[in-house]
């Protein structure tokens, strides 16, 4: 004799209105969370925007004064500390956005405000260096975080490095990920004939692929003006 189980309708409509609920909320709270990664990164931007204002104007200013010696300096550092502070605002974003899958589009838009805010810097520090006659390296750092397994280990030994130098050493990391949204990336590429992962230009010179230890400090130690000692 074959047994009908009763099928109880009301337990199954429960169930169902339950997981619903659970799913709405799990999209309501990423959605959230993202917006909120999204308004941190902007208003990370606009700091950035304002600190380089005042660095422009601080560069213009000692460009009107006889002695420049102690403003440029002063200026050095600011600098540095203030690009420091937008790498490790561009490593947070990046984290934020590969572990999000909503709000794509402003996730771009950011991230291309990143790139551009490097930029900026970086042609800053180039004429910082030659109106302050600065003994530093430049170093425009191109990767992709899609298509090149070895990128890391660049950043790896390019930290590395930062951390022995310091302020005297300034890198400004490009994802060409963004070049698809980002013309400055064509041209940048286009300029240098970037056409490998990752690529260093060191003070307009360009070196394809990693560039382990050994020979990354050969090369930043040629480009400084005077023997650093870590040099020797």
């Amino acid at each position: 004799m074959v047994i009908k189980r009763k099928i109880s309708k009301g337990k199954y409509a429960l169930a169902i209105v339950l997981t619903s609920i659970v799913l709405v909320l799990g999209l309501t709270l990423g959605m959230l969370f993202d917006n909120l990664r999204i308004k941190w990164a902007e208003t990370e931007n606009i700091a950035q925007e304002v600190d380089y204002l005042s660095m422009q104007f601080q560069f213009l200013y000692l460009t009107t004064l006889q002695d420049k010696n102690a403003s440029c300096s002063v200026l050095q550092t600011t600098m540095e500390r203030s690009i420091h502070d937008l790498s490790e605002s561009l490593q947070t974003f990046i984290k934020y956005k590969e572990n999000s899958k909503i709000n794509q589009k402003e996730y771009e838009l950011v991230g291309r405000r990143y790139i551009l805010d490097n930029l900026k810097y970086w042609l800053l520090a180039k004429k910082t260096k030659e109106e302050c006659d600065l003994d530093v390296v430049n170093i425009l750092y191109f990767y992709s975080e899609k298509n090149c397994q070895k990128c890391p280990d660049q950043g790896v030994i390019l930290t590395y490095f930062k951390k022995i130098y310091e302020n005297k050493l300034l890198v400004f990391p490009i994802d060409v990920d963004y070049e698809i949204n980002e013309p400055i990336i064509t041209i940048l590429k286009k300029q240098y004939e970037i056409n490998k992962y990752p690529t260093l230009i060191i003070e307009n010179n360009k070196y394809g692929g990693i560039q382990n230890n050994e020979k990354l400090k050969k090369i930043i130690c040629n480009s400084f003006k005077n023997e650093d000692e870590t040099c020797s």
